[in-house]
């Protein structure tokens, strides 16, 4: 009974707990949010070329992500996994809108890069704080076929309770 006991607790707390819980992006490059212009972010190891265009009851983001030569090895030509996220945030990091898009693996073009368009629709827009616009991604590439080298590179929002 004592068991059952300890366990319905553990379950109530982690309940209350993901109920206080929030998605961030305050640790992210985030650019503030403008639309119908184009725009460009710098991440660690991606560049985000973009434009945000308002349609309907959301906001379409569209445009390309180049990978930084720089920052990944020459040898990662190959996707074998990556996704893309854009997330609209306040001041202070809280999301307020996001979507994720998965992409098929393939050859990584350094040089067009992968096009995407995110759907974000807030449920309610802050009117007199400033919004900003971030981008994150989780990607695995790798060498040529045959080979074992994997590089891996991640970056993305954080869940805070």
């Amino acid at each position: 009974m004592k068991r059952l006991i300890a366990c319905l607790a553990i379950i109530i707390s982690l309940t209350a707990l993901w109920g206080c819980s929030s998605t961030n992006v305050k640790h992210l490059a985030r650019q503030p949010w403008t639309l119908d212009a184009n725009q460009s972010l710098a991440m660690k190891f991606w560049r985000f070329d973009y434009r945000i265009v308002p349609t309907n009851d959301q906001f379409s983001v569209c445009g390309s992500a180049l990978p930084l030569s720089d920052a990944i090895p020459a040898w990662a030509n190959q996707v074998a996994d990556i996704w893309f996220a854009a997330y609209l945030s306040d001041a202070s990091g809280k999301v307020i809108a996001q979507d994720l898009r998965v992409f098929e693996p393939g050859s990584l073009d350094r040089d067009s890069g992968i096009g995407f368009e995110f759907r974000l629709k807030p449920e309610t827009l802050p009117t007199r704080n400033e919004l900003f616009i971030t981008f994150g991604y989780r990607m695995k590439l790798t060498g040529d076929r045959g080979k074992n080298e994997v590089f891996f590179a991640s970056e993305g929002a954080m869940t805070r309770f």
